[in-house]
């Protein structure tokens, strides 16, 4: 998530999903607007860790739904099997009427419950801290776990239905993602973010990572213009569903509602319910937010899509406002409170220079000033690349 006001990305998952046990917010879905599409040819960013055509990385993703069990004791339980050449996998919960839930276990084939309160995963993953209308946990979110050969098991809170997204196939050697932009409104068209989609990519692209974007989509529909960032709300819902499952959605929406904290962008998960239609399928990106007057600021919006695209993938904050929380990666720098030197209660990129301040997934903006002098937050580290290489929806 990222404040307009104070610039900053607060993850969505905190402080709305989490009311009631934590600080987390987040959201999916799928479907192209009938009011068509327009501009912008499609962008390949490619890298030179990307392979060849004869060596390239083949792998499948399949979506389905679990079966579960009614416990008796308020849980149920259910079960499924990765193969011997499975990658990696999502594993979501959901309940239409948005109320809670979570998973209150995950158990390995050997027997691990990878969301016990000594591992890193305790109230980190959204699926163990519960959220509202969808939960998720991913596998691996960590270099520390692995989509194990077996038969995991699972107990979890009430719910509608508990789905798998799977990938299997060969180890990944490159990392690829299909990317949906959509816009909305009457002010911006899909020219006017073609340079963000750009340079967007080129973020990705110096890390290693493809990023093939599709034509933008345009949807015209007046309700769209303005949505909240809340993705239980229905006007956000019925946008963020039309979003395609088998890519990233990038809502590029032209404000927010009056009345609402001013954010640059959200994600609608931590990770999102890849390949699943929902109400959390994509992330939004607010263009009144990134803009003086009607001119875009092009490399703060596309460090904001970059960024929300990050937590939908599956990336934390590297570092929280106040200076005591980070991710659970073992080699992303930490910018402790310590640095904090004007003791505002919060860390920012100008006092985190050489602190993680130029990461992707910094909690905030730099400031204006640090713009202008040419301060980006461009990099991702190796762990960071590592989940981002074995995401189920990468190829």
């Amino acid at each position: 998530m990222r404040d307009e006001r104070s610039m900053m990305r607060t993850i969505i998952v905190y402080l709305f999903y989490f009311c009631c046990f934590s600080i987390f917010l987040i959201s999916c879905a799928k479907n192209e607007s009938s009011s068509g599409s327009s501009s912008s040819s499609d962008i390949t960013s490619t890298s030179d860790n990307t392979t060849t055509a004869s060596d390239k990385t083949t792998s499948s993703f399949a979506v389905s739904e679990i079966t579960q069990t009614n416990q008796g004791d308020g849980y149920l339980s259910g079960s499924f099997v990765v193969p011997s050449d499975g990658i990696s996998f999502m594993l979501g919960t959901f309940m239409d009427n948005n109320s809670a839930v979570s998973f209150y276990s995950l158990s390995d084939p050997d027997g691990t419950n990878i969301l016990s309160s000594s591992s890193v995963l305790y109230n980190k993953a959204s699926g163990s801290g519960g959220d509202y209308g969808f939960a998720n946990v991913l596998v691996p979110q960590t270099s520390s776990f692995s989509a194990k050969a077996g038969t995991w098991t699972f107990k979890n809170y009430n719910n509608d239905r508990v789905k798998i997204g799977l990938r299997t196939g060969s180890a990944p050697t490159s990392t690829t993602f299909t990317v949906q932009p959509y816009i909305t409104g009457t002010t911006w068209s899909a020219s006017d973010i073609s340079a963000t989609l750009t340079v967007m990519s080129n973020i990705y692209s110096t890390n290693g990572i493809t990023l093939t974007i599709k034509d933008t989509i345009t949807i015209s529909e007046s309700q769209y213009a303005a949505v909240s960032y809340s993705f239980t709300n229905s006007t956000t819902s019925a946008l963020i569903s039309q979003g395609s499952t088998d890519t990233v959605n990038l809502f590029f929406v032209e404000d927010q509602p009056s009345g609402e904290t001013a954010l640059y962008g959200v994600s609608g998960g931590l990770p999102g319910p890849m390949g699943i239609a929902s109400s959390w399928n994509g992330v939004l990106n607010f263009l009144t937010a990134h803009a003086t007057g009607t001119t875009l600021n092009t490399q703060l919006l596309a460090e904001t899509a970059a960024h929300e695209m990050g937590h939908w993938l599956g990336l934390f904050h590297t570092t929280e406002s106040g200076g005591i929380s980070f991710d659970i990666l073992s080699d992303t720098a930490e910018c402790p409170i310590s640095r904090d030197n004007d003791s505002n209660g919060k860390v920012l990129p100008e006092e985190c220079d050489g602190y993680g301040a130029d990461n992707v997934m910094f909690w905030t903006a730099w400031s204006p000033s640090s713009q202008a002098a040419g301060k980006k937050q461009d990099t991702l580290s190796t762990e960071q690349k590592y989940v981002l290489k074995y995401s189920p929806l990468a190829k």
